[in-house]
């Protein structure tokens, strides 16, 4: 067994689901290994009452049968007599027993001492409230980090050609309704400043970690907060043994990482390292490059706000919203309505039987929906609708939760202070027109020379 390590998130159901016509199809779902247990309890339960001796013969006819109908619960049946006996060997009567006993039997356990001996340790940082002023969230230590140590792992996503990141303006004909494309590109994707590159290359390597939390910091100038005081404490490398592909790929032409890349494989990987000692709680900085610096100066420098010729004349910065003013009722919104890229949300953080009324679909709510840290990053944050101001400090909303079976849920009493403003999806600064793109620098001494782009390419 190769000392690497495999990331695995939980999707759920409905993102198998979606994905019809893939590996997904194969995927048992819930009622797959329930639909499984029944069967297995019935083959017990058959056998149990007859004289006849149950086999493997007999096993792989039912396995066999099942299969005719359902691949699916069929591979989730036992193919020999003595996984059979493992699996009804704690006879019970309960279907979702043998449904359970079915899918431990397909978990892979793996005992404490192996996962620190093979593990690679996701959890070292953090996302908070960025110590530099006005840039959101940042990756902060959760303990400390000797010199030279791993940070954050880095599986990266290989895109061969940066331009499929261009963005065009798309509209209809009023008359044919015929889809029409501009095809002179009017920016670039979001995800970009998220990848990094090379000048010299039209490869994007793009983060699947934690580690897209990490801000730039250079000793080039003083970007406030932590970074003013003390400069990046990380950098960028190969991964090393967790990763045996990196190695691999890393000598790989260009034209074999586009062909890897285009039959939809994936097999290179940074890591973070830390280049002096971090404290528990300090943020975590890279130095994203000359040319990705001086791309943002000149972007601060000239950037101007949309226009309405621009077609962006009901904007407003989210900055420019009072925080503290009296609300605005769905129905007094139809009078003066907030500018068409700002919402109201709400913290609300769980659902509870207490206090719910079904055929009013509310609760009774009072200030336990208070949020005690920096409700700007809350996770827990749901477009809502101001019903009734009940007081200067309460109001009646209804909160816009498409999930878990809900269309809405009503809440009286809800406190001002865990109520604000919030940018509509796709409106934030980060959409508007010329919005930043760029790229975080590799370094020329660990990018592959074969990867450049030669006079031909140009």
């Amino acid at each position: 067994m190769t000392n690497s390590s495999v990331f695995f998130s939980d999707y759920g159901e409905k993102w198998i689901t979606s994905r019809g016509g893939t590996f997904a199809d194969k995927i048992p779902r819930e009622n797959d290994y329930l639909r499984a247990g029944i069967i297995l309890r019935t083959i017990r339960d058959s056998f149990l009452k007859s004289a006849i001796e149950i086999n493997d013969k007999i096993i792989s006819l039912f396995k066999g049968s099942v299969g005719v109908l359902d691949n699916r619960v069929a591979s989730l049946i036992p193919s020999t007599k003595a996984k059979y006996d493992s699996l009804t060997e704690n006879h019970q009567d309960d279907d979702v027993h043998y449904a359970n006993a079915i899918a431990k039997k397909s978990v892979m356990t793996r005992e404490v001492d192996w996962i620190i001996e093979n593990g690679v340790c996701m959890d070292n940082i953090s996302p908070r409230k960025s110590t530099i002023p006005l840039i959101g969230q940042g990756a902060f230590a959760n303990r400390f980090l000797v010199e030279g140590s791993r940070i954050s792992p880095v599986p990266l996503i290989q895109i061969s050609n940066s331009d499929k990141m261009r963005m065009y303006g798309v509209s209809r004909d009023k008359e044919s309704n015929e889809l029409l494309v501009d095809w002179e590109p009017n920016g670039e994707q979001l995800l970009l400043n998220y990848c990094f590159g090379h000048l010299d290359s039209k490869l994007l390597l793009c983060p699947q970690s934690n580690a897209i939390l990490i801000n730039h910091c250079s000793t080039r100038k003083n970007g406030g907060g932590q970074c003013g005081a003390n400069g990046p404490n990380a950098k960028i490398r190969w991964a090393s043994e967790w990763d045996p592909n990196t190695a691999t790929w890393l000598e790989m032409s260009k034209d074999q990482l586009s062909a890897a890349t285009a039959a939809k494989h994936r097999g290179l990987s940074f890591e973070v390292i830390a280049t002096r000692d971090i404290q528990t709680d300090e943020e975590i900085f890279l130095d994203y490059g000359p040319n990705w610096e001086d791309a943002w100066e000149l972007h601060k420098n000239t950037w101007k706000p949309p226009t309405e010729a621009s077609g962006y004349e009901d904007y407003k910065p989210l900055a420019s919203m009072d925080g503290k003013s009296i609300l605005r009722t769905i129905t007094e919104l139809e009078d003066n309505p907030y500018p068409n890229n700002i919402i109201t949300a709400c913290y609300w953080y769980e659902y509870v039987a207490e206090g719910y009324d079904p055929d009013k679909r509310g609760y009774y709510m009072g200030n336990e929906y208070i949020y005690e840290g920096d409700i700007e990053i809350s996770p827990d944050l749901w477009q809502c609708d101001i019903l009734k101001m009940i007081s200067a400090t309460h109001y009646e909303v209804r909160i816009l939760r498409l999930q878990d079976g809900l269309d809405e849920v009503l809440l009286t009493m809800f406190p001002r202070e865990s109520i604000i403003f919030r940018m509509k999806q796709y409106t934030s600064d980060q959409y508007l027109p010329g919005a930043f793109r760029h790229f975080i620098e590799i370094e020329d001494n660990i990018f592959p020379k074969q990867w450049k782009r030669s006079f031909d390419d140009v």
